[in-house]
Order: structure tokens, then sequence, then C-alpha cells
């Protein structure tokens, strides 16, 4: 045992450096090939877009915890209350992450009418942030309660306060005569669609059919897993999703990723995508061509929001024609950045992304 554990160690060491050694051979060949003013001139093009943010609003809320044991009369893990924290999510963060690269935002989305959880919003976004929300009747904004070991922020579970069921045709129709009105102003439109129970099949025809360029996260997750794959949209000029999000709709769960992501271009017709792979990175379609991109940082703190953040400052460089090799590293970089943030307690800044860059580059 004591052998096999050693030759189990040694592997895996081998691994690490062999990523190391390409995320170095990487590094190199994107420090050859852009400089820091090249990026520069790209962020500085963002600032004059005019950009609509629609989506699910989520609060998320950080229960942190001091762990005693198991109860003595139940078989439940005993925590102690310690402090908690509550941030702005889903369509509010990714808003807040690109905030600082542009001059104004529509943020539109939807709160429920028993605990609107206004108050929170309006303080949570930033200035440059134009708010309109609608409202659904007999449902609660949606807030996600994780309960946290505060000594090693390691999540002990979830409480979702949610109703996710379809809004009334009544609702739809105002935020359809409402996006009709609205969306042709915009040179960019970003969906972050958290499956719960906001955007349907006419908001999704009406965004598509309107929109000059569409930037689309559809996200699987524990409230709407199988029921909110990207699939649902037809049109899209750029989209970002996690591995899963692209194997399950294809039911690809084994073969290797270059192969996956040559399928879904075929399957959903798409030419400009994003996928992220956790801890191996990234890939990045465009026209048929395959980019790929390593994690660029070795410290994880959170996970929770760092896809939002790469999704966001990469649907920026998208729309703005980045060179490809520049959008996944670019949005790695922003990952990196809130990877390393306690839920989004935190939004990236342009300051921020350039000095992670500078630190990449070194």
């Amino acid at each position: 045992m004591i052998i096999d554990s050693f030759i189990k160690i040694r592997g895996n060491q081998r691994k690490r450096d062999l990523m190391m050694e390409k995320t170095k051979k990487y590094v190199n060949k994107i420090k050859k090939k852009f400089s820091i003013k090249q990026m520069k001139r790209l962020f500085n093009r963002f600032k004059d877009l005019n950009v609509l943010i629609i989506g699910d609003t989520i609060i998320d809320q950080y229960v942190f915890t001091a762990i005693k044991g198991r109860a003595i009369k139940d078989p439940i893990l005993s925590v102690e209350y310690t402090y908690h924290e509550t941030y702005p999510g889903g369509v509010l963060a990714i808003a807040n992450h690109i905030s600082d690269f542009v001059k104004k935002i529509k943020l539109v989305t939807l709160v429920g009418d028993t605990r609107p959880k206004l108050n929170f919003i309006k303080k949570s976004i930033k200035k440059n942030i134009d708010l309109k929300v609608f409202t659904k009747k007999d449902a609660h904004t949606t807030v996600k309660k994780r309960y946290i070991d505060f000594y090693r922020n390691n999540k002990l579970f979830k409480v979702e306060y949610m109703n996710d069921r379809p809004i009334t045709e009544a609702l739809s129709s105002e935020i359809i005569q409402f996006l009709h009105k609205e969306i042709p102003k915009y040179d960019l439109v970003i969906i972050g669609d958290f499956g719960h129970g906001f955007i349907n099949e006419d908001i999704r025809n009406k965004l598509e059919e309107c929109s000059k360029f569409l930037a689309l996260n559809a996200q699987s997750n524990s409230a709407n897993m199988g029921y909110n794959y990207p699939n649902l949209y037809k049109k899209p000029d750029f989209i970002s999703m996690s591995e899963d999000e692209l194997r399950l709709p294809l039911s690809r769960r084994f073969e290797e990723i270059d192969k996956v992501v040559k399928e879904g271009r075929t399957t959903f017709k798409l030419n400009n995508f994003l996928v992220t792979s956790g801890k191996r990175g990234c890939v990045y379609l465009n026209k048929g061509k395959i980019f790929k991109a390593p994690i660029l940082t070795s410290s994880v703190k959170d996970t929770v929001g760092a896809g939002d953040t790469l999704f966001a400052i990469a649907s920026l460089c998208a729309y703005s024609k980045a060179d490809n090799e520049l959008i996944p590293f670019i949005g790695n970089c922003a990952g990196g950045i809130a990877a390393n943030i306690m839920g989004n307690k935190e939004s990236i800044t342009k300051e921020s992304l350039l000095a992670f860059v500078r630190e990449v580059l070194k």
C-alpha cells in the first residue's frame, strides 16, 4: 500500500510538472506575440460600447460556520454560526464585471414580488448600470444560501429560495414589447440564462431576432439540469459554456474534448464558442479552428462566479474581434482573478485584469 501511494504521488507530480511546462510554453508564446500595450488598446475599444444584459438575478448568501462534529441524537453534522455575507450573483455579477470596461449598461432582469430585495440589488450594482426590473407574482427573488466551513472555506450544503416555474404569458408579452423597442439601441446583447423561469422560448426568439451581436451563457445547474442546454438558442454570435454543458446534450461523456468541440460546432451550427474545462483550462473555436489555453493561476479560493467572469470579458473580446489566441487567454486571466474571490464579493476592473496579465507574462 505504501509503494502504491508513493507511485501515485510520483505520478501526480509528473502530471503537475508536465502541466507547468506546457503552461510556461504557452505563456512564452503569448508574450512573444502580444504586448501589454496591445491589450490596453483592446480594452479601450470596449469603452464606447452600448451593452444590454438580460437574465436571472441570483443573490448569493454565504453563511460561515465552525464545525462542531456529529450530533449526538441525529446522524447529522452540527455547526456553529459565525457570520454571513451576501453577494450579487447571476446577471448582477456579469454586469458588475464589465462595468469598468464600458460607459453604460442596461440590465434587464426579473425579481419576485414576495421578497424582491430591490434595495440590495440597487446598492450592489455599479453606478453606470441602468436597471430595468420585471416582477414575477407569487415568487421569491432567487436566493442561493451556501453554508461554509469558515476554517477551510469548504462548502457544506446549499439551500435555494426560488420559484422557477415559467412566467405568465402576460408578463412574457410585456417583456417582449420592451425588448423589441430597446434592443436595437445596443451594439452587444449579453444573456446570462441560469434557467430559473425567466427567459422562455418567445423571449429567446426576440433576443435572437433583434440583436446585432448576441453573446450567450445558458447555464446548467442543480435546479435545471437537463432543461437549459445552450442548444435552446439557434443563432448566438458567441457562446461560453462549461464542458458538461457541451457534452450532455451531445451525449458524449468520455470522448476527447477536441472531437466533442468539433461535433458541437456541426450539430448546433456554432462558429464562435468557448468551452471551459476547470483545471484543464479552456478551448476556443472560431470558424473551425481550435485554440487552447491552460489555467493561469495555481490557487483557487472559490470557483463560484469564475465562469461568469470569464464569459463577461470574453464576450467583449469576441464582439471586438480580438485575436483568436487572445480571447481564451484574457478570459482565463479574468477567470483566474475571480477564482480567488469569495463568491461575487468583488468585481474585476480593467486595472486588476491588466495587473494579472502583467504578472502572468513576467
